[in-house]
């Protein structure tokens, strides 16, 4: 079962706010706007396919231990792995 420490890159820096889109840092607005090359972008996708697997994996239980909206993570782990 994943946990804080096994979630890695999802739950950093601020768990609270890293699924939301309106609350993004601006290094994220700043990585999209670098293009990638092809294994770049091959490696973002499998890095959102993972962490969406791992938030789809979450129990209830872990989402309220980790204090997240539940709302927020279903429309995240909902996405394509293609759309940020």
């Amino acid at each position: 079962m994943p946990n804080r420490d096994t979630l890695g890159p999802i739950l950093s820096p601020d768990p609270k706010v890293a699924f939301l889109p309106s609350l993004r840092t601006s290094s994220d607005q700043a990585q999209r706007q670098l293009s990638p090359g092809p294994l770049g972008i091959l490696s973002i996708w499998l890095r959102r396919f993972t962490g969406r697997r791992t938030i789809r994996e979450l129990t209830s239980e872990q989402v309220r231990e980790l204090d997240l909206d539940p709302v927020a993570l279903r429309l995240e782990a909902a996405k394509p792995f293609w759309r940020a």
